[in-house]
């Protein structure tokens, strides 16, 4: 599967094209699972501004229209360096997410496989509110990326009230060109009943957190591999 690059004059989008997108409405469903299924990577489309700023290193922030659903949907796009294997062990290194994930407090796995794991996350909002939910998380690879999509699913012993209403979303990460990946983070979140109409600040607040995952991930990258590259190239690259 091969990546399409249509660029048309100065004006021009950048469309990248791994295969058919997906639906609104599959989306938000729980995958099944990978082993069952052939990966389709969405189509990333970047307008010429957009563009000009990925290429920048910038993380753009913009939402996705989906007014059939009571939340709201946003994604973050922009670049990563290092490898596709690298990124994934951070991405799907669970137990670790409150080490580097804004307002995560903990993680618990509760269930795991190669390509599934069942994890609960505890997190620490604003006001002094806290949440928990359990998310499916379920992992596809590609030799040109990989994917990683998650739902909400039971958790019976946890009231609405210590919850919300639903969450969804992927990490999609692609080449990018020389050494370089391309990050899309995309979450869609109903935070259900908000006590005093307060509602609206708690999308807001999680919108602002969406472009700030990406930055983590970028400093989680470089804590982790940063020293090994360095130490890489004082010793004049591998033996």
């Amino acid at each position: 599967m091969m990546f399409v690059a249509i660029v048309l004059g100065t004006a021009s989008a950048l469309l990248v094209l791994p295969g058919p997108p997906v639906r609104a409405g599959e989306r938000a469903s729980i995958p099944p699972p990978p082993q069952e299924v052939q990966l389709q990577l969405e189509a990333v489309s970047l307008s010429a501004i957009e563009q000009v700023h990925v290429e920048q290193g910038r993380i753009i922030l913009r939402e996705v229209p989906e007014p059939e659903l009571k939340g709201r949907t946003f994604e973050a796009v922009g670049t990563l360096t290092g490898s596709l294997d690298d990124i994934l062990e951070i991405l799907s290194d669970y137990r670790r997410y409150h080490e580097f994930m804004p307002r995560v407090e903990r993680t618990v796995v509760t269930d795991e496989s190669v390509t599934v794991a069942v994890v609960e996350e505890h997190l620490k909002l604003p006001l002094g509110v806290h949440k928990r939910y359990r998310l499916r998380y379920s992992v596809r690879r590609a030799p040109e990326g990989f994917r990683i999509d998650w739902a909400k699913v039971a958790w019976p012993e946890v009231p609405l009230s210590q919850s919300i209403a639903d969450t969804s979303g992927f990490w999609q990460v692609t080449h990018f060109g020389e050494g370089r990946l391309l990050a899309v983070y995309h979450v869609y979140t109903d935070p259900g009943r908000v006590p005093l109409g307060m509602k609206g600040l708690a999308l807001s607040i999680s919108k602002r957190e969406i472009p700030r995952v990406l930055e983590k991930v970028r400093a989680r990258h470089a804590e982790i591999f940063g020293p090994r590259i360095k130490d890489k190239g004082k010793r004049g690259g591998p033996e």
